[in-house]
């Protein structure tokens, strides 16, 4: 039933345009009514307020029910859903004055009623706007003494050169608030997380932190713009603008070099192929095609010509990422010692690796060698044991790790992955790990999400 409730709260952002739309015919409809040659107009008052006033209370009932959602937070979120409420009471009273009046032209009170709901419908839509563009849109370009009216901060002068740029305030935030701020602000924290602070970006939200200074690959945010644009994890979500390639790399120099802030660029020594970059995002010049950061972004040709020659399929994970996305061509054929030497060679690049269904044993994983670069492996239906899941924990980046159907596993062998710093998910579902076993590793490493089958296919 939650579920569904949610699913209806969602037609809030569609239905909200309809009051908006009906108040002001309305108003307008009142205010010529006025004048002698357009009195006829009175007559449709009271259906105009009544489909105002209808419209309204569902608009706001079905912003109830997406608030319930959570992730709406801070000042705006509150405002919105009490000026949204007061919106829905006051067309109620609208309605109430006009069918009184019924074929009456508006008087004094009714044209007052009038220029409040419109004061209404605009406060209210203003909040929601906050929520949908984030805070700063309004005031993004406003002039100086109107952003003094707003209770705006200052715009931050532009600095004078790169070298004088605060790598955060000035580069990074900007860019974060213009690509993520629309979904992740202090408004609207959409999976629990912010891009309105220094501090809430490197928190993160709900699937782990966003930014880790000094780890690209331990960092969900420069993980998750660096997927492919069809992947279900990629962001920003379908319909967004993603960060521009010389922007992705930006944020790899930012987040590489430790996420400094309250510091200035010329101290850092920045590269000299992510000067021109840097220039560019703070229109100081430069150029912003990432040109240099682009050449170096192709995945060897012998090591995906080797791969592909074994029976598996490589490809980069992005335009400006040249680590390898590695899976099986022919699920269902075991791997030979060409594939398993071809793997090792390219193990340093792989960060997506599927040998579901190989035959895969600990021997064979152990000659693939260490997968430093790995987040995800997915070796289900293989003949792994608890001998292969030490070296597995001791991946520096993995995140999600599905032993389905290795019936080798067991409780032993799982505890062995409570020394992962990394790993969030789980799925031991058909092995012999038991819901004691998967209790026992939730206690020791909390926030890792042990599957015994609930959600078998969505792993699969």
């Amino acid at each position: 039933m939650q579920n569904f409730v949610f699913f209806v709260g969602r037609f809030h952002v569609l239905a909200l345009h309809l009051p908006i739309g009906i108040v002001i015919a309305a108003v307008g409809l009142d205010w010529a009514s006025r004048r002698p040659r357009y009195a006829a107009l009175a007559a449709a008052s009271s259906f105009f307020w009544g489909a105002a006033a209808i419209s309204a209370v569902l608009t706001a009932a079905l912003g109830y029910m997406h608030f319930a959602e959570g992730g709406f937070t801070g000042a705006s979120a509150e405002a919105h859903r009490l000026w949204g409420t007061l919106t829905a009471v006051a067309a109620l009273g609208s309605w109430w004055l006009a069918a009184r009046g019924r074929g009456v032209p508006a008087g004094a009170i009714r044209l007052v009623d009038g220029i409040v709901m419109l004061a209404l419908v605009s406060v209210t839509g203003h909040y929601g706007g906050n929520l949908t563009h984030g805070t700063q849109f309004l005031e993004e370009y406003a002039p100086s003494f109107l952003r003094s009216l707003l209770g705006a901060e200052p715009q931050r002068p532009r600095p004078a050169s790169v070298a004088a740029a605060d790598p955060y305030l000035d580069i990074v935030q900007p860019l974060l608030e213009q690509r993520c701020g629309t979904c992740h602000n202090d408004d609207k924290r959409e999976s629990g997380f912010s891009v309105g602070s220094y501090d809430s970006t490197l928190v993160g939200g709900d699937t782990g932190r966003a930014v880790v200074p000094g780890n690209l690959q331990a960092s969900e945010l420069f993980y998750r713009i660096t997927l492919p644009e069809d992947d279900d994890e990629h962001m920003p979500a379908e319909g967004k603008t993603p960060p521009t390639p010389a922007q992705i790399e930006i944020l790899r120099w930012w987040i590489g070099a430790g996420a400094p802030r309250d510091t200035t660029v010329g101290a850092l020594g920045v590269p000299a192929d992510v000067e021109p970059l840097l220039a560019a995002e703070l229109g100081l010049g430069g150029t912003a095609t990432a040109t240099a950061a682009s050449a170096s972004a192709s995945a060897d040709p012998k090591l995906v010509a080797d791969l592909a020659a074994a029976g598996l399929l490589a490809r980069q994970v992005s335009e400006v990422d040249a680590r390898l996305v590695v899976s099986v061509s022919s699920p269902g054929t075991p791997l030979d010692a060409p594939a398993l030497a071809a793997l090792a060679a390219a193990a340093a690049q792989i960060v997506d690796l599927n040998l579901g269904g190989t035959a895969l044993d600990d021997a064979g994983l152990k000659a693939i060698g260490a997968l430093p670069a790995a987040t995800h492996l997915r070796l289900a239906r293989n003949r792994l044991t608890d001998d292969a899941l030490a070296d597995l924990a001791a991946l520096p980046a993995l995140e999600h790790l599905n032993l389905y159907g290795n019936a080798g596993i067991t409780d032993g062998g799982i505890a062995a992955l409570a020394a992962s710093r990394t790993l969030r998910e789980l799925f031991v579902w058909q092995t012999a790990v038991s819901a004691d076993g998967a209790a026992r590793l939730r206690e020791q490493r909390p926030g890792l999400a042990v599957d015994l089958g609930a959600t078998a296919t969505a792993a699969q």
